[in-house]
């Protein structure tokens, strides 16, 4: 079964604000999700629960649903590799 995605309104924003080259290379990775191609990666730690899809030096973050149809990867943030596990942490309460 393929995954559906759901991207929440900071990774449109984000995505919308990047060069075009880099846009389409989001998207790109997006669509690899959703067409079962790529599987993002699990994170660890006090992330345990999250995924990462990585997209040269941007990363977005995902949590998967399960469903009776398949699962369910919805994006919920996207920043810049270097800020994005610090800023993600103090935006759900871990910092």
């Amino acid at each position: 079964m393929k995954p559906n995605v759901l991207i929440e309104e900071q990774v449109v924003a984000f995505v919308q604000r990047q060069p075009p080259e880099t846009r389409r290379a989001l998207r790109a990775a997006l669509h690899a999700v959703a067409s079962g191609k790529t599987f993002p990666e699990p994170l660890e730690d006090e992330l345990d629960g999250f995924y990462k899809l990585k997209v040269g030096g941007i990363r977005i973050l995902m949590q998967m649903e399960a469903n009776p149809e398949g699962p369910v990867f919805k994006a919920v943030f996207a920043e810049k590799r270097r800020v994005v596990y610090e800023l993600f942490s103090q935006i759900i309460g871990l910092d």
